[in-house]
């Protein structure tokens, strides 16, 4: 016999009627969503950038360079002193200022 080849799943048209409702639904939910959280939002440039320049992670730029261990002296001593990574690397001694500004770039680690 044919072993059930032909069986349709009468629950398809149930299934298919909620994926469609859920498409509706988060699609009014996206819209609902732009409109009162997304609309009119302004970058704070100002913030962004001092939270750039006070990332300990773009150390990691540096030890290629420097070696791991002054790296994490630089790390460590702007995270206890409340420094960037600039300034903790100058006062140090570990790094000079235009070393820093050559290697030390975030535009270019995305």
């Amino acid at each position: 016999g044919m072993q059930g080849h032909f069986e349709l799943n009468v629950f398809m048209p149930l299934i298919g009627a909620n994926v469609l409702r859920s498409i509706y639904l988060l699609s009014v939910g996206m819209e609902s969503f732009a409109q009162r959280c997304v609309e009119g939002l302004v970058a704070n440039e100002a913030r962004i950038a001092e939270l750039v320049d006070r990332s300990l992670m773009l150390v990691t730029a540096l030890a290629p360079e420097i070696g791991y261990d002054n790296a994490a002296k630089i790390a460590k001593h702007a995270h206890q002193k409340g420094q960037t990574l600039k300034e903790a690397g100058l006062e140090l001694g570990l790094v000079d200022e235009a070393t820093f500004d050559r290697l030390v770039r975030p535009e270019n680690m995305v």
